[in-house]
């Protein structure tokens, strides 16, 4: 890890996912993971620069909302943190819920690497 270097932290469930989007980034981000709503509330800090965070944490429940419970949650306990939600179960519904809920931006999985650097490039200055 470089001195200085931007932290985030990326809540999935699905550990191909989450591993592949950390070596992605890793070299530009010390990446933190979780993969539930519960791992994602203990690792959550002041000093963590940016939140990924997929909607459905369980892939077994197709209700689950999990990541919209974190958001609002995460909104409460640190509401200047940058946070971006995905999901690839979505709708201009579940969308325009999440940005009212105080989320700073949306995307659909899978992800452009480069769509999801400028996106972090944005919420992240120093």
């Amino acid at each position: 890890m470089r001195k200085n270097m931007k932290r985030i932290l990326i809540v999935d469930d699905i550990p191909e996912y989450v591993n592949s989007l950390k070596n992605a980034l890793q070299n530009d981000y010390e990446v933190v993971i979780a993969s539930s709503l519960t791992e994602a509330k203990k690792k959550s800090a002041a000093d963590i620069d940016a939140y990924l965070v997929d909607i459905r944490l369980d892939e077994n429940d197709p209700d689950n909302c999990d990541g919209i419970i974190f958001l609002e949650w995460l909104k409460k306990e640190y509401p200047a943190q940058p946070t971006i939600l995905m999901s690839a179960y979505s709708d201009s519904k579940m969308e325009n819920e999440v940005m009212r809920k105080g989320a700073s931006d949306f995307m659909k999985k899978p992800i452009f690497l480069a769509d999801l650097r400028k996106k972090l490039e944005c919420l992240i200055r120093d």
